[in-house]
């Protein structure tokens, strides 16, 4: 049998019960222990539940930097993922980027951002 977060959640607000029931203080501290553990398990099965799209955007990767879209101007509207648009072209002070794909859908390369919401752009030469 494995435990779920509300197994630990209920084990600790029970010893809580029973330190104050006793003053026992003490065994707040086990209390207290046992609610970072369900802090720990209820975080991996939040995890869990998340698809791979959604699991990509709040998982750092080392690969390349997540960039968020405020740094750039973007020209030619495409559409809209996860609530932020994706644009054609991106443009910032002194560059411009093209939409080469989605991550994941696309080879990677050199001279290439990867910007929210996980979307590729390699630099225009001008």
């Amino acid at each position: 049998m494995k435990a779920d977060s509300s197994f630990y959640f209920t084990g600790s607000a029970v010893l809580t019960l029973l330190a104050f029931a006793s003053t026992t203080w003490p065994l707040l501290a086990v209390s207290l222990l046992v609610t970072f553990c369900g802090m720990m398990v209820a975080d991996r099965e939040q995890l869990a539940a998340l698809d791979s799209h959604a699991l990509a955007m709040f998982l750092m990767q080392h690969e390349r930097p997540l960039l968020p879209l405020d740094a750039f101007r973007g020209r030619e509207l495409l559409f809209y993922c996860a609530g932020q648009p994706v644009y054609r072209y991106l443009i910032a002070r002194d560059s411009r980027w093209l939409l080469v794909g989605k991550q994941g859908e696309v080879k990677e390369g050199p001279g290439m951002i990867r910007v929210t919401p996980g979307y590729l752009y390699r630099r225009l030469d001008d």
